[in-house]
C-alpha cells in the first residue's frame, strides 16, 4: 500500500566548470520538504560537506566545479513508475 504522505519528483543537478556546464535528472520520493531533499542532494553529489557551500554563488565547491541544486518538478507516482527505468533513482537519504 501507497504511503499518502510520499511524493514523486524529478531533480535536477547542475554542474559548472568553467566554461561548461551539466544538468543530470534524477528521480526521488519524500514526505518531507522536497527543497531540502534537493539541496542534500546537491551538497553530496560529489562527496561534499557543508563546508563546501559558496554562498555568494550559492552552490557547493567540489574541486573547481561548482554545483547547484537546479530544481525539481513534482510527478505522478505512475510517471515516477516509469521514468525509473530511464534516470537514476536516489534513496532516500538519512
Amino acid at each position: 500500500m501507497n504511503d499518502p504522505k510520499i511524493r514523486y519528483f524529478v531533480g535536477e543537478i547542475l554542474e559548472c566548470n568553467g566554461d561548461f556546464e551539466y544538468k543530470s535528472k534524477y528521480l526521488f520520493s519524500t514526505a518531507t520538504n522536497p527543497n531540502e531533499y534537493t539541496n542534500k542532494v546537491a551538497m553530496e553529489w560529489r562527496g561534499g560537506t557543508e563546508d563546501e557551500w559558496d554562498k555568494d554563488e550559492g552552490g557547493y565547491w567540489s574541486d573547481h566545479t561548482l554545483i547547484f541544486d537546479h530544481g525539481h518538478k513534482e510527478v505522478s507516482k505512475e510517471e515516477f513508475d516509469v521514468l525509473q527505468n530511464h534516470l537514476a533513482v536516489i534513496r532516500r537519504m538519512k
